[in-house]
């Protein structure tokens, strides 16, 4: 009988407390007027930092999975680091989100073997998430690059303006 209280009383304080989230799920990008780039992104928001609305996370998109789908789109790899900060714990919230990372390009060719093909990513995100009943959470934003390139340094395929919408499915740790 004590065994069965304690077992109660433990399932009782699991269910009370706000867990650590961890999200998994796919990241769609587009770079206006450029590359269409999809890849996978998690994002971990620990128990009450900030009222748990800070994360933190990493993403990769490709052109692989986009643009250069059958194409000749140059393959560019991008790797990302991330934190983001939501407004509200609501179910619709309006976010903001800083990005560092970096970006890899293959040229396919010896040809373009004295231009850059990498180069560090800088960016900020602003927009929205939605998180549903179930675990489920879509985010869409408008990011800018603060470092682009025009090709004589550095990649010419990042360019400033983007939109993303991400598709996450939730987890309690």
């Amino acid at each position: 009988m004590i065994y069965i209280l304690l077992l109660c009383s433990f399932l009782c304080s699991i269910a009370n407390a706000k867990d650590e989230q961890l999200s998994l799920g796919f990241r769609f990008q587009h770079s206006i007027n450029m590359y269409t780039e999809n890849g996978i992104t998690i994002d971990y928001t620990p128990n009450n930092l900030l009222n748990d609305k800070l994360s933190f996370g990493a993403t990769y998109v490709s052109s692989r999975f986009g643009s250069a789908i059958n194409s000749n789109a140059i393959t560019q790899d991008n790797i990302l680091l991330h934190s983001t900060y939501v407004f509200s714990s609501a179910s619709f919230s309006p976010l903001i989100r800083f990005n560092a990372g970096y970006c890899f390009a293959d040229y396919e060719s010896s040809l373009f073997d004295e231009i850059d093909a990498s180069m560090p990513l800088l960016s900020l995100e602003t927009g929205a998430r939605y998180a549903f009943d179930v675990p489920l959470i879509v985010q869409a934003s408008l990011g800018y690059n603060l470092i682009t390139s025009d090709g004589s340094s550095g990649i010419g395929t990042v360019y400033p303006l983007f939109i993303q919408c991400s598709l996450s499915w939730g987890f309690s740790l």
